[in-house]
């Protein structure tokens, strides 16, 4: 009776001894399999190194003290802006919907109507500098070679008052002038036809067949003048700080109803240093990149279906919803102003251009917490209806999408 409580007593153990076993083999498996991945990791963020994982924690259990909480600028944010043209009252409409059901205390930009006088100059200014670069490229023997600002990290930095430079001057004037009446605007004469520029400053000559995306147009330059115009409200008010962060949205969105959750969930995995982050985007595998590590405590509260991840981005397209700290508003905005390369493009194909050739330090959201509705007709490409063929859909979002 005693030896076979003993033999049976040592089967149990060795079988305890074979399961632990068996669990350290596949720990050491999985470990194996994540390890290379840091690698794919933009040069940028594989420099980033956490220090002080105590932070992480402490934040973890801020963000899920409370389970879906008021808006509270979307969970991360001092100031949002909402772009939108005012004739487009049935989005507005809709945005307004969209506000009080989330409680957003938004800034309303009005967006640049394309047939305004201003396009008409801008496009002189384009037609103008383009006359001074070569068609073909940055050689030295066919004209000058592009070369970006070599302040604009340092610019980038301070909270100091930025002073308008490069393409802010195009159109100070129209501004003005703006503001002294409120006549409609005079009638504007057809824009030249001019290509959408890649690259730094690679200009392609114009042809009647190039598709859509390649022809700059009045609604391009308008939206890029408009984003503008929202990214210098942010960066020229008073009382700023180095931590304010600001959203970016248009006015044909809907957003997850629990996005506050999602987004400050994620937002302790940003990196020190980060310029911009794509709340929603198109065009693009924005995965490529390896996810960034996730705070190490989750909340038992926190248990959604599909869980949103933050990913350095790949080469994101579409503008309806970004954020932008501080510095990286201050950043992106010496790009976008310095005359080479000032409408040069769409202004997502700048985004695009500039995360690429590793300009910004910036992260998408996977997948998207804002996305485009697209059920109302596209003020970018009139005619085609509500837009171009992509499509995404939310887990729960506000409009339903």
């Amino acid at each position: 009776m005693v030896a076979s409580l003993f033999i049976c007593r040592g089967s149990v153990t060795r079988y305890i001894y074979l399961v632990l076993g068996l669990v350290l083999v596949l720990w050491s498996s999985i470990l194996a399999l994540v390890s290379p991945q840091l690698t794919t990791l933009p040069p940028f963020v594989r420099s980033w190194k956490e220090e002080d994982h105590s932070a992480v924690l402490c934040s973890a259990k801020n963000i899920t003290s409370s389970l879906f909480p008021p808006s509270a600028q979307l969970g991360i944010a001092s100031q949002v802006y909402l772009i939108s043209l005012p004739w487009r009252q049935d989005r507005r409409q809709q945005m307004e919907h969209l506000r009080t059901s989330k409680e957003i205390n938004w800034t309303v930009i009005d967006a640049l109507d394309p047939s305004d006088i201003t396009i008409s100059h801008i496009f002189e200014r384009i037609v103008s500098q383009r006359s001074l670069w070569p068609s073909k490229g940055h050689r030295d023997d066919l004209g000058p070679v592009f070369h970006w600002p070599a302040d604009i990290n340092a610019l980038a930095a301070p909270t100091a008052y930025l002073e308008p430079s490069g393409s802010d001057l195009w159109t100070s004037s129209d501004a003005q002038n703006r503001r002294l009446t409120t006549s409609s605007s005079p009638s504007v004469s057809p824009q030249p036809n001019v290509t959408c520029a890649n690259q730094d400053n690679s200009i392609q000559p114009f042809k009647p067949s190039l598709p859509d995306w390649m022809v700059l147009t009045a609604p391009k330059v308008s939206c890029w003048y408009s984003h503008v115009s929202a990214v210098r409200q942010f960066i020229d008010r008073g009382n700023v700080a180095p931590e304010d962060v600001a959203v970016f949205l248009e006015d044909d969105i809907d957003m997850e109803k629990d996005i506050e959750i999602r987004i400050r969930h994620i937002w302790t995995s940003l990196p020190p240093g980060w310029d911009m982050v794509f709340l929603g985007h198109c065009w693009s595998n924005e995965s490529f990149y390896s996810v960034l590590p996730l705070p190490l405590v989750m909340s038992p509260l926190y248990d959604l279906p599909i869980r949103s991840r933050i990913h350095p981005s790949y080469s994101p397209r579409c503008t309806h919803a970004y954020a932008l700290s501080l510095s990286g508003a201050r950043r992106l905005l010496q790009h976008l102003r310095y005359p080479p390369f000032a409408y040069s493009r769409a202004l997502d194909q700048a985004f695009s251009w500039l995360i690429e050739s590793g300009r910004l330090r910036a992260f998408s959201v996977v997948p998207s917490v804002v996305i485009q509705r697209k059920v109302l007709s596209s003020d970018i490409f009139p005619g085609s209806g509500a837009g171009s063929a992509w499509r995404e859909h939310l887990v729960d979002g506000v409009f339903g999408t």
